[in-house]
């Protein structure tokens, strides 16, 4: 008894000590780490053997870039191959070698898939130089795919480009493509770059005149020119005006489609482009303008929103055309296929769509075509696969302990860049195991990120763990809500970052914006509250729910106009509601916000999800069609 007393006392004594130099370790490398990142110095030499310490020596390095040799850049990367850092510092060395014309060294020291765009242009500049013959034609072929972009490249590659204009490569017909694919995104800048490249220059200050004032801008007299790129200007100022005013702009393609020579392919862009806007509008005439337009050459946007708007009207005829109009890998999609089939059936047709298939996927259509068959939501019963068989070999890889370590010592930023460069080397199974190797440290963001990357989106115990359960529940009976839907809307809002801040400020787990809060906070008297409370849990959680108790009050119990509110804004849902009653899917499809359609169909599959994790074995969940109530006027 006395020699398993003192063995208990040791192996204690042995933990503590273990815990006690971990601490002091993670406390160490924190201080070393600020002070160095500052361009300070700091003597870590005692850190050697610590997982992270290459990070020391990676910020003594970068504060130091333009002192540190060649060689101590090459020790470096050659050390650390398994990591981002040592990624990061192989393009450093390559633009060195790029400046000190060493091509042989660039080919030598290029990794695949590694460094982007800047470490591509080297390559290809050292391919190019070094090469003949095939090769080299090979090298300006891939350089010209990526000089031809919409994107402005990085400045490294200005060597590259210059090589490819000595080559003869970049042409005026080739300039005016790319311009055409900078000025889709709207960037106006580049346009102007590219513009040294063309024979008539004038055409892009034209250009990005049309943007700016299109209206105005039409009338000028190098449109009168009836040649292609005049006809191209044209359509791209008539879509301009149609953002805003399609019946103006429709009006203005009327007068000059009987002075210019379009071609059947550029009316058939013009108008699908036009009548889309109508349809996002909700137009009447849209789906008949819409119709009009020949199958093949319509518009992909054009029968996406053909098919909408037959839907929203019940024309269950053109539906079916246009669905037959879309690609055919378009067709292929839940979505299409679910309509498809209803097109039929509703129009008398033999059907060749098998729902059955469909009805197996854990998705808003997979489970309405599952209730249409009145099976079982087949997915969800099937016993979860068991990773931790598979969990070792990811937890000991070299960069996930890195990652692992860096979120225990608050480095979230870092550790995610150590994962994300980690998934790019994984297959699929195990970037499944590294789900659930992250749900195993409590980071459930990484774990559905990670799951997305694989596309697998039947993987429901990996994508949808059960995080701050008791905090969901709470928060939903106080507002007399169901926690399934508190679910579903955090899951599709953070993915369970409490943390998570958008672009329009919206924060924390049910992503609430502080207007909005402090709005909520004084109706369910929460007094003090501030913009700071929404990184909180509990406080944002709280909000959330009652925020969405009031959109479920304001629509009568309807989920889906709830559900749109949310992500919308409650003033909207009035101007996009039908002028009859038409079914929640044929009313979600025709939201005229992408983001807010997908919205809408995430979170109510998403709701059905964590309705059965919740409820199922006690009989007590519903299914999707259940909670889908009609769509009307008011």
């Amino acid at each position: 008894m006395q020699l398993l007393t003192k063995v208990l006392f040791v192996l204690i004594f042995i933990s503590a000590f273990q815990t006690t130099q971990a601490k002091t370790q993670r406390d160490d490398f924190l201080q070393a780490y600020k002070i160095l990142h500052k361009g300070g110095f700091y003597d870590s030499s005692h850190l050697r053997g610590y997982i992270l310490q290459p990070y020391l020596e990676y910020e003594r390095i970068k504060q130091n870039i333009k002192r540190t040799s060649d060689r101590t850049l090459i020790n470096f990367v050659k050390r650390n191959q398994q990591s981002w850092l040592a990624e990061d510092l192989n393009t450093v060395l390559l633009e060195r070698f790029a400046k000190q014309k060493k091509w042989k060294s660039i080919l030598a020291f290029y990794k695949k898939d590694q460094g982007g765009n800047k470490a591509e242009c080297h390559k290809l500049d050292a391919q190019i130089r070094t090469t003949s013959g095939q090769q080299k034609k090979l090298a300006l072929n891939n350089a010209m795919k990526l000089w031809l972009s919409g994107n402005r490249r990085p400045k490294n590659c200005n060597s590259l480009f210059s090589l490819l204009k000595r080559n003869g490569r970049i042409t005026d017909e080739m300039a005016w493509k790319r311009i055409t694919l900078a000025m889709k995104k709207g960037k106006t800048s580049l346009s102007k770059d590219l513009a040294k490249h063309l024979k008539e220059r004038s055409l892009v200050s034209l250009w990005v005149k049309l943007r700016k004032k299109p209206t105005k801008t039409l009338k000028h007299k190098r449109l009168k020119k009836k040649d292609a790129r005049s006809r191209q200007l044209i359509a791209y100022g008539i879509k301009r005006i149609a953002r805003k005013n399609p019946n103006k702009a429709r009006n203005i393609w009327y007068k000059f489609q009987k002075t210019h020579p379009f071609t059947t392919q550029e009316k058939a862009e013009v108008e699908s482009y036009i009548s889309v806007k109508q349809a996002i509008d909700h137009s009447p005439y849209a789906l008949q303008k819409l119709a009009a337009i020949p199958n093949k050459t319509r518009s992909d946007d054009g029968n996406t929103w053909m098919a909408r708007m037959a839907l929203r009207q019940g024309d269950w005829r053109k539906l079916g055309t246009a669905i037959s109009s879309m690609p055919p890998e378009k067709q292929q999609e839940d979505i299409w296929q679910y309509w498809r089939a209803q097109s039929d059936k509703r129009t008398g047709k033999r059907t060749n769509i098998n729902l059955s298939k469909l009805a197996k996927n854990a998705s808003f259509y997979g489970f309405l075509a599952a209730d249409q068959l009145k099976k079982p939501y087949s997915r969800l019963l099937q016993k979860e696969v068991n990773w931790n068989q598979y969990i070792p070999k990811i937890r000991n890889m070299a960069s996930i302990k890195r990652a692992t370590e860096l979120f225990a010592i608050g480095k979230p930023k870092l550790a995610k860049k150590e994962w994300f460069w980690t998934l790019k080397r994984l297959n699929k199974n195990d970037k499944l195991a590294a789900a659930a190797y992250a749900l195993q440290i409590r980071e459930p963001f990484l774990a559905i990120i990670t799951v997305s990357q694989t596309k697998d989106w039947n993987q429901t115990g990996l994508r949808f763990p059960l995080e701050y359960q008791n905090l969901v529940k709470s928060s939903a009976r106080s507002q007399g809500i169901i926690p399934a839907w508190v679910y579903g809307i955090m899951r599709r809002e953070s993915a369970f970052d409490s943390q998570i801040v958008s672009s329009a400020n919206a924060k924390g787990l049910m992503q609430v914006l502080p207007a909005t809060a402090k709005n909520v906070a004084r109706k369910i008297g929460i007094k003090n509250h501030r913009t700071s409370d929404l990184l909180i849990p509990e406080k944002n959680a709280r909000i959330g729910a009652a925020y969405l108790s009031q959109m479920l009050k304001r629509f009568k119990g309807n989920y889906v106009k709830a559900t749109a509110s949310y992500n919308a804004g409650p003033h909207r849902i009035p101007r996009w509601l039908p002028d009859f009653k038409i079914s929640a899917p044929q009313w979600i499809e025709s939201i005229p916000f992408n983001e807010t359609r997908k919205y809408v169909r995430a979170v109510m599959a998403y709701t059905t999800i964590y309705d059965h994790k919740m409820n199922y074995k006690r009989r007590r969940n519903l299914r999707l069609s259940q909670r889908l109530q009609t769509v009307g006027p008011k």
